[in-house]
This record gives C-alpha cells, sequence and structure tokens, in this order.
C-alpha cells in the first residue's frame, strides 16, 4: 500500500513510450499500404485517408511529443525518445508530399516497375512495425531481423529505382520523363527514410541490451 500511495504522489509519472513509439511505427504500416492501394489499385479512398489523417499519425506524434517533454523518467535518453518520433512523422509527411505532388502532374495510377518500388515500401513498413511491436515484446534478436530487413528492402528498392531511371533516360517525351523522374525519387526518398527509422530501432535496441 506505501509503494501504491508513494507512485501516485511521489514518484514522477512513468509513461510507456515504447509501447507509444510502436503505436505510432503501427499508424504509418496502414498509410503506407493506403499509398500503394492509392496508386496501384486506383483506390482514391485510400488517398483521401491518408490526406486527412484518418490513421491519426499527427495526433499520435503530438501525443508522444507532448509525454515526452512532459516526463522525467523515459526507458532510453530522451534524444533517441525524440529522434523516433520526427523520423516516423517525416515518414507521413513525405507520403503525403508524394501524393500532392502526383495529383498535381495528374497522376492517378502508377504501374509497371512501379508495383515492385510500392511493394518494397510497403514490405519496410510491415518490417519496422513488426520491429517496433517485437520491442515492446522484449523479443530482441527479432527487432535486429526486422531491421536488417528494412535495410534490405531498401536495397532493393535502389535497384528497382536505378533500372527504371535507366529506362526513363531513353525516352523521348520530356514532360514524363521529368515527371516520373520526381515522383521515383520522391519514392527512393520514402524507402531511404524507413532505413533511417530502421537504424534508430536498432540504437535504442543496443541502448536496453
Amino acid at each position: 500500500m506505501f509503494k501504491s500511495l508513494l507512485q501516485k504522489y511521489v514518484l514522477p509519472k512513468e509513461v510507456d513510450f515504447l509501447g507509444a513509439l510502436n503505436l505510432h511505427a503501427q499508424a504509418i504500416k496502414r498509410i503506407t499500404h493506403d499509398l500503394q492501394s492509392c496508386f496501384i489499385e486506383g483506390n482514391e479512398a485510400c488517398c483521401q485517408a491518408v490526406m486527412e489523417d484518418e490513421h491519426q499519425a499527427k495526433s499520435i506524434k503530438e501525443s508522444n511529443m507532448n509525454e515526452l517533454l512532459n516526463s522525467f523518467i523515459t526507458p532510453i535518453d530522451r534524444e533517441s525518445i525524440f529522434r523516433v518520433i520526427s523520423q516516423l512523422d517525416w515518414l507521413a509527411i513525405s507520403i503525403r508530399h508524394f501524393i500532392i505532388e502526383a495529383k498535381a502532374y495528374e497522376v492517378l495510377e502508377l504501374h509497371n516497375s512501379y508495383n515492385e518500388i510500392f511493394s518494397r515500401i510497403c514490405q519496410s513498413a510491415d518490417h519496422l512495425a513488426n520491429g517496433f511491436e517485437m520491442l515492446v515484446e522484449k523479443r530482441h534478436p527479432e527487432v535486429a531481423d526486422e531491421a536488417q530487413n528494412v535495410r534490405d528492402c531498401y536495397n532493393s528498392l535502389v535497384d528497382v529505382y536505378v533500372e527504371k531511371m535507366a529506362s526513363l533516360s531513353k525516352s523521348n517525351n520530356l514532360q514524363e520523363m521529368f515527371i516520373h523522374r520526381e515522383l521515383l525519387l520522391q519514392l527512393k526518398e520514402i524507402g531511404k527514410r524507413f532505413q533511417v527509422c530502421a537504424n534508430s530501432l536498432e540504437d535504442i535496441l543496443v541502448k536496453m541490451s
């Protein structure tokens, strides 16, 4: 009884930051799959879900930031938590920016080798979300495996990107070349940001070991 009273009235509140980061990563996973459905399946409702933040990624980010600013006790250093919050938020922003740019170019659907790129981005999102879930469950060896899986997905994405860009360079249609170059660069950047998040996930794992 004394311990519970001490925790309630004296000791500072301890926030489940790992659970909060996992919640954020799961939201990013859903946004990423909506991005794929939007441009590969032509599902406009999925585009709207991302733009209207139906998965509440922004509110999750703001909640996590507020908790971080008001918490005295954290499971790892505050800089590591802040870094992941910021990186996950930037992923959501990058995905929204891609949709805005594609719509400005009046691109509604993307096929051919884009299928492979979107597939690898979704795989990255799946592995990253799995990694954060396993971190919460303290399945540490599997966390490291999932972080590596994200890096492998990015390497594979770059291979497809280079192949697509090489093919595009042979096009005589300058407008088509410009539009697809910009979209491919955006998708490559999204893939890169997943890798950066995976590195930060592994950094947390090392600090908890």
